[in-house]
């Protein structure tokens, strides 16, 4: 006989609902340039009552959390692992084009997390999550020429680590004002010279 597999009743269904419209409203905001959304607003956009927001999230920080999961999710399809045995070339071009579809990508969020980081443990903790991890992949990706390096490997691995950060793509892109295209040819050839 087959065990029946537990339902979920309507009420945990819609509950469920509610607290992805809230998670949905805020990247909202946050994409729309609102880097401080209040509960008043995220409620306004998730169409509930402030009262829901914080049913379903203890805090802010709890929301940002939620937040912040969500965008890792829908950006991690953006990472696809560069095979080191390329030809630099080919890897430079493949990782760099990836990167900065990731930096566009995670812009709004990132904005938002300057802003709420240092008054957030949460989100400082997962920006540094963020930060290793794209590093890790940078060691990865060009394990070759860092072992080549020697010595001066930690220096070379600083290099491109600076030079493909999103703090180097928002000062293209918001800084300098290049458009898409330009940020990731700059992008590039800084971690060309990186590696020279």
């Amino acid at each position: 006989m087959q065990e029946a597999l537990p339902t979920t009743d309507g009420r945990t269904l819609r509950s469920l609902r509610t607290r992805e419209a809230i998670v949905d409203a805020t990247i909202g905001l946050l994409e729309d340039g609102d880097l401080r959304p209040t509960a008043p607003r995220v409620a306004d956009r998730a169409n509930v009552s402030v009262r829901s927001v914080f049913q379903h999230f203890d805090d802010l920080e709890t929301l940002h959390a939620s937040v912040a999961e969500r965008l890792v999710d829908r950006v991690a399809v953006l990472v696809v692992p560069v095979p080191p045995d390329l030809p630099l070339a080919d890897r430079l071009d493949r990782f760099v084009y990836q990167r900065a579809q990731l930096l566009e990508a995670v812009t709004p969020i990132r904005r938002a997390a300057d802003v709420h980081g240092p008054f957030s443990p949460e989100i400082t903790a997962r920006l540094r999550d963020g930060q290793a991890f794209l590093r890790a992949e940078l060691a990865r990706t060009f394990g070759p020429e860092l072992d080549a390096a020697g010595r001066d490997r930690e220096d070379v691995l600083d290099c491109l680590d600076t030079a493909l950060s999103w703090a180097t793509w928002e000062g293209l892109r918001h800084g300098l004002g290049r458009d898409q295209a330009t940020a990731e040819r700059v992008m590039r050839r800084l971690a060309e010279r990186a590696l020279d």
